[in-house]
């Protein structure tokens, strides 16, 4: 990868903390980050956008707006689990967008483990907020929660745990 193709894949580091969020967003959604590649969740984006971000808060966090579709759902009209950590695996590690620099967690990482627990379903036509926050963050591993709420009245739809390790290559030196 040349030089400028490196800076053109991460010109949202230089974005302040709470544009981050929507810029990746954008990217994903415009299939800029990951050109030429097409796949199943790119259905998920035009029904996703970015509801709120608080980069200062003691925990950052960003909360993502999402209305369930009848692709994302199973036989009985229902989110389907995988859609549902699906969606907390892509909201939760677009939240790292926020801290992210030149070797720390610009490549947002990789899962290690999602630990996903469903309580209630969310059928077709849903509006439901996945609120995200960064819960630690070191330079190698990072922990993740996310909640699945129903817009209408807050009811609590899923949780999840999520466990990150970056996977940036090391910044050279300028000493």
């Amino acid at each position: 990868m040349s030089e400028s193709q490196r800076k053109a894949d991460f010109s949202y580091l230089e974005l302040k903390a709470e544009d981050r969020v929507r810029e990746l967003l954008r990217a994903f959604a415009a299939n800029v980050l990951i050109p030429g590649e097409q796949e199943w969740s790119q259905t998920l984006f035009p029904h996703l956008s970015v509801h709120s971000v608080a980069p200062d808060a003691p925990n950052p966090s960003a909360t993502f707006s999402f209305t369930v579709q009848p692709q994302h759902c199973n036989f009985f009209h229902i989110l389907h689990g995988g859609c549902t950590a699906s969606l907390f695996d892509f909201c939760t590690s677009t939240v790292l967008g926020m801290v992210a620099r030149p070797g720390y967690w610009a490549y947002l990482g990789v899962s290690r483990t999602l630990n996903t627990t469903y309580m209630r379903p969310a059928t077709v036509g849903t509006e439901v907020l996945v609120e995200c926050e960064i819960v630690q963050i070191g330079q190698r591993m990072c922990s993740l929660r996310g909640t699945l709420r129903r817009a209408s009245d807050g009811a609590l739809l899923a949780t999840c745990e999520h466990g990150k390790v970056n996977t940036d290559p090391p910044v050279a030196s300028k000493l």
